[in-house]
């Protein structure tokens, strides 16, 4: 690309070859002109020829004042500038292909949240259904699987995640759930509780009927856990909250 000082100069050399090609067309004209020219038009002539020479001498002035070249300092930027040029360029694709990228990724986000909630959705549906499963109905009515089993039966409650034993008589009417007993953490503290509470029983003589009373089922099965552990055969009774267990037929042998 060429210098626009260039362009400037040429147009200034044309300017002032144009006014010099209408001063001596004036002259030669003036000269092969046989009628002789009145004072006033003489005046008026030479007056613009003085004015047509001083747009000469202007113009001369300022070609004489532009460098030889162009501008060095402007020549050197706009070098720089062109040099400057592809690397812009190549950061400007880079950047458009980041940006690309970014919402690629912004889309697989979205794809995946929108998963994951269908996801967790479902897994509430799952887990309200199993809830309310595994919730005593009204009326519950619960039959020992041990009913023509000899051994004898040693009571288990897990209540308000802790076990304890319950001692049932002849004279007993319900069952309630215990306010006391060993609290259940991990499987550790269930093998532990589960132990002390069955130190004095023997599987052979002994079945275990466990009343598990609604809010302790994670307990109650790490406490099942131990007792398999142990050997004894066990009999889980779920218990709605804030309901008592009457024994006998309908509930525990």
């Amino acid at each position: 690309m060429g210098d626009p000082l260039d362009l400037f100069l040429d147009a200034i050399t044309n300017a002032l070859g144009v006014i010099m090609f209408i001063l001596l067309m004036v002259v030669l004209f003036g000269r092969a002109s046989d009628a002789p020219q009145s004072p006033a038009e003489q005046v008026t002539e030479a007056t613009e020829v003085e004015r047509l020479e001083s747009q000469v001498r202007e113009l001369q002035a300022k070609v004489d004042a532009l460098p030889p070249r162009g501008d060095p300092e402007l020549a050197a930027r706009w070098k720089a500038a062109m040099e400057r040029l592809p690397a812009m360029e190549q950061e400007v694709a880079a950047l458009k292909s980041a940006r690309r990228r970014d919402e690629q990724d912004a889309l697989a986000a979205e794809a995946r949240l929108a998963n994951d909630r269908k996801t967790i959705e479902r897994m509430t549906t799952e887990l309200a259904s199993v809830q309310q499963a595994t919730r005593a109905p009204t009326g519950f009515v619960r039959i020992s699987r041990f009913q023509q089993d000899p051994r004898k039966a040693v009571i288990l409650a897990v209540a308000d995640g802790r076990v304890s034993r319950i001692r049932a008589t002849k004279e007993t009417k319900s069952i309630s759930a215990p306010t006391a007993g060993t609290p259940i953490t991990d499987q550790a503290s269930a093998d532990a509780a589960v132990r002390s509470l069955l130190a004095e029983f023997q599987p052979s003589t002994h079945r275990v009927e466990l009343l598990v009373w609604e809010g302790s089922f994670m307990q109650a099965k790490l406490a099942e856990n131990a007792i398999e552990d142990l050997r004894f055969d066990s009999n889980p009774i779920p218990v709605r909250a804030g309901t008592a267990l009457e024994p006998g037929a309908g509930g525990v042998q």
